[in-house]
This record gives structure tokens, sequence and C-alpha cells, in this order.
């Protein structure tokens, strides 16, 4: 182990006795119990909310966020060389367990401690709005371009003919998201209001963690930000269901249980779906290859592959919500 994770454990008052990497963790088994420090590069900006999230849970006594233990003297993490330490109780990963309907419970809990409703002026509605239209139509038209100079080509190369292939999937994920984006602007507008939460901001099974007590706790919450739940519940269901992408499974079960600890209005299920549709990620995948070496050719056209399978998983689960058949 580096000398920069010593002098880091040095400053807490534990007397370590094994260490073992972990990705950006190490997972430090200590005389006085078993920890993880964290390495992570955080913003000012961002350390703040982090801190303000883990007091506000830490003072309410939720069991939904793991603790961030301080060093002897009182600081929340350590900076070394331009990298930021914090120490945690360790706790196992809820990667690969399946319990989907735990993880989706923790998340409500976890919103539903920092629920709050603000009022939203029209023009506000309309800004917004437009704004978003304009992002998701350019991105849309940056996908169809790519499209049309591929057709332009006698031969095409394995991935351009898998992105050929898809591309309707994508176009009408697209759709199917501004649809719903739609519903959610009118529905949400007639309250003139919109529910905020405190996000984790990328919640997963692998940023889980169940402790000695068998509590589900989250973990990784530099990304935490105020929002709308249904950007963490989106982010969670497709990462549960890129967990079970080679797997039979249905996802509705999991919202429900969502719904009965902190429900949502008819407004913010259409949010929600909205959110699901959005290939973002796949779109932003293609953008990352338009110069791509011919050596990653195979590489990159079975991760195509792996993206478009898992969202043609997610439209055929949620084409079988009982809500999304209704008028």
């Amino acid at each position: 182990m580096d000398n920069n994770i010593e002098q880091v454990l040095y400053q807490y008052p534990i007397h370590p006795i094994t260490l073992t990497r972990h990705g950006k963790a190490v997972k430090v088994e200590a005389a006085e119990g078993v920890f993880a420090l964290k390495e992570t590069y955080i913003s000012q900006e961002r350390a703040e909310r982090f801190l303000q999230t883990l007091r506000f849970f830490e003072k309410q006594q939720l069991p939904a966020v793991t603790p961030v233990l301080p060093t002897e003297n009182g600081e929340w993490s350590v900076e070394q060389e331009g990298k930021i330490y914090y120490l945690s109780p360790w706790g196992e990963s809820c990667g690969g367990k399946r319990k989907e309907t735990d993880f989706f419970k923790t998340l409500a809990v976890f919103h539903r401690s920092t629920d709050k409703k603000i009022a939203i002026r029209s023009q506000e509605w309309q800004e917004n709005g437009e704004k978003m239209r304009r992002e998701r139509d350019q991105e849309l038209l940056e996908l169809e371009v790519l499209a049309d100079e591929i057709e332009k080509k006698r031969y095409f190369s394995p991935f351009e003919l898998s992105y050929l292939s898809h591309f309707p999937l994508i176009y009408d994920m697209y759709q199917r998201s501004m649809s719903f984006f739609d519903e959610w602007e009118r529905k949400a507008e007639e309250r003139r209001t919109i529910r905020l939460v405190q996000c984790h901001g990328s919640p997963s099974p692998h940023h889980l963690i169940t402790d000695p007590k068998l509590n589900y706790r989250f973990i990784n919450l530099e990304q935490t930000k105020v929002g709308h739940p249904a950007h963490d519940v989106a982010w969670m269901y497709k990462s549960c269901m890129e967990e079970r992408c080679w797997e039979p499974v249905k996802g509705y079960s999991w919202m429900q249980t969502y719904d009965q600890h902190f429900p949502f209005n008819e407004a913010d299920k259409a949010l929600v779906k909205s959110q699901i549709f959005y290939p973002g990620p796949l779109s932003a995948f293609i953008k990352d290859t338009r110069h791509r070496e011919l050596y990653e050719e195979p590489y990159l056209t079975q991760a195509l592959e792996q993206h478009v399978w898992l969202f043609e998983k997610i439209k055929k689960d949620m084409e079988t919500w009982s809500e999304i058949n209704k008028d």
C-alpha cells in the first residue's frame, strides 16, 4: 500500500492492521474495527453539499446514509496531493444481491426525509421546458446526422452497421421520453409547484451497503444535490436493470415499493417514465466513438450491443406497466 494511504490513516484515531485495495476504496482492518477509506476528487461546492447531506442524516438519525468518521482534529476528510480521503465504517456491498425492493425502499426513505415543494412561475416553466427541449433536440439531431453520414458510405464497419440497425430504437426512446416530459409539464404546471429532494446523484446497488445491523445505507454521496426525485429513481431503475440485463425480471414492483414509502403524484410518475426512456448514456457513448481507432471496433461494437440490449429490455419492461397502458 502506498505511503499516502498510511499518512492519511495516521490522522485517524485507529490502529490499522491490514489494508486491502477495492477500486477507489481501501478496506482498513484495524484494532478498533473495519473501515473503508475512500479516495475522491471533489470541488469545494460539491464537498459542502456532501457535508450538509451527511450532517442532516446524522441529525435525523436515519439509517439511510453511511456516516463519515472524523479525524483526530475533528475534520471530515484529509487532503493529500490534491485528493480527498474520508473514512467510513465498512459495509458489505449490495452489488449483485438482487434485493431491489429493499434498495427502492431505502431510496424512498432517503428522499422522504428532505421532501419539499416550491412554487414555480409560469415563465420559468416555459423557459426551463424550452431549454430542455432544445438540448434533447440537438442531441437527437447529432445522432441523425451521424446516421446520415454512415448511410452515404458504400461499406459499413461492424460498429456502423450495428448503429444503423438500432437507430430506430434510439429515436423511439427519445420520442417516448419527450412525450412523457410533455405530460409531466402539463400536469405539474396545473399544480404550480415542483417537488424537490436531496438527490443521491447516482444511486445503484453498488452504491449501497449493509451495516452490521443489516440496514441498507448509501455510500458515494459526492454527487448529491437538490433535484427532483425522478432523477434518482430512474438512475436506480436503470442500474438494477443493467445488473439483471441477461435475466428475466419485472421492474414495476420496484416502483410500487418506492411509491408505498414515498408516494408520487400522476405528474411525477410521468417524469419518472420520461427519465427512464431517455437514452442519454447511450447517446454519450455513441458520441465518444466518433474518432475510434480500428483496433477498438470489436470492443466498441460489443459495448454498443450491450447498451442497446439494456434499452430494449427497459422498453419491453415498461410496456407492461399498467399505468402506461391507460389512456
